[in-house]
């Protein structure tokens, strides 16, 4: 039998031999009459030699979406994890015309119940990243493989708005005198002035920054290039960087540590560039000390936008700062001006509206139109 339905899938599959070439795979149709004419019309193409694609496993999809695009991602790291993730839920041995929707919607009930490393549940967002790195593997094979159809679009999960989180001048100063040392401080001061995510600074090499034209060029979300321009501020924070590495951004090593799979053995008292996770323990412990509560690091970008906004009221030159591509992502930060605005009309109410109308009083001490 050609056409069948495996016992966990509600569609028929396909499966027949021709010229010693295997085909086979979903329909993506939980009819068997529409099943069968799909597996002729396959076998239609497969004949004449028309849009017969060779099979590919989640494996060698994800494999061959690292070489020729993922590793060169800003955030390889995290995708890699991501995509040996996917092999080991779905299957990396499984053709991807045999992954349907349904596989996918069992990977998410079961991602959505896992717990983080700091004990909570893993955010919607978080799935979604997982979910958009399957569709770009999908995409990318898709023109020369055969794979499944999928509609991304339903199994994204409804996301929480994103807060704009704003370091208030008090929770400033107790930060700063917290620094735990002048390399994480380094990196945090950039931050703050320049408005850039950690992953673009923590990867800023030297020969990304333009000293004499005082601009930086970093890698930022989705691989893309980011330049932006420099404060003397920031000129200083990077040349006070002790240039031991392609990095510019570099710590000096408290405990050593043997090597990894990602990175080489540690010494103490070295300097190595930061990895994008490992100084997060000294981050918490940072904030603790400040008594500074509910604020990640990206707030620090959070912050630079908000000021930046107040200060000049000019939208464009934000989006343009923190590289955004979409302008309706930097109208996040337009609360700022909404409270310049709602101060400024209270302050303006005060004096504009008049006092209340003087009560008439009699000699007696009693209104005179004999009211209460």
């Amino acid at each position: 039998m050609t056409v069948y339905r495996p016992t966990r899938s509600p569609y028929y599959h396909f499966d027949f031999t021709l010229r010693g070439q295997r085909y086979h795979g979903s329909t993506g149709l939980t009819s068997k009459t529409e099943a069968r004419s799909y597996e002729a019309k396959v076998r239609r193409e497969a004949a004449s030699g028309e849009k017969a694609k060779p099979q590919i496993t989640l494996d060698e999809a994800i494999g061959l979406w690292w070489a020729e695009k993922g590793k060169f991602e800003a955030n390889s790291a995290t995708t890699k994890g991501q995509g040996k993730r996917l092999i080991k839920a779905l299957g990396g041995g499984r053709p991807l015309t045999d992954i349907e929707s349904d596989d996918f919607k069992k990977f998410i009930a079961r991602r959505r119940g896992s717990v983080t490393n700091r004990g909570t549940l893993l955010s919607n967002a978080t799935v979604n990243r997982e979910i958009e790195l399957a569709a770009r593997i999908w995409r990318h094979v898709a023109p020369d493989y055969a794979v499944s159809t999928i509609d991304w679009s339903k199994l994204k999960l409804k996301e929480a708005a994103e807060r704009v989180r704003e370091l208030s001048e008090e929770e400033e100063a107790r930060f700063w005198a917290a620094a735990p040392d002048e390399d994480l401080k380094a990196v945090a001061e950039f931050a703050l002035l320049s408005g850039q995510r950690r992953t673009s600074i923590i990867t800023l090499l030297w020969r990304q920054v333009d000293f004499d034209a005082m601009r930086a060029t970093v890698r930022i979300k989705g691989g893309a290039w980011h330049t932006f321009p420099l404060t003397p501020r920031l000129v200083a924070i990077i040349a006070n960087q002790p240039r031991v590495a392609a990095q510019v951004f570099t710590y000096v090593c408290a405990r050593p540590s043997p090597p990894r799979g990602d990175r080489p053995r540690r010494l103490r008292g070295e300097r190595y560039p930061f990895s994008k996770q490992g100084w997060y323990r000294k981050w918490y412990a940072w904030l603790e000390r400040a008594c500074i509560e509910d604020f990640r690091f990206h707030d620090l970008r959070h912050t630079r936008g908000t000021r930046m906004l107040r200060a000049t009221g000019n939208l464009k030159a934000v989006q343009k700062l923190l590289g955004h591509t979409d302008i309706a992502t930097t109208a996040r930060y337009a609360h700022a001006l909404e409270d310049d605005v709602r101060t400024a009309m209270i302050s303006g109410e005060s004096r504009t509206i008049p006092d209340p109308a003087p009560r008439l009083v009699s000699k007696n001490g009693r209104n005179p139109r004999g009211s209460a």
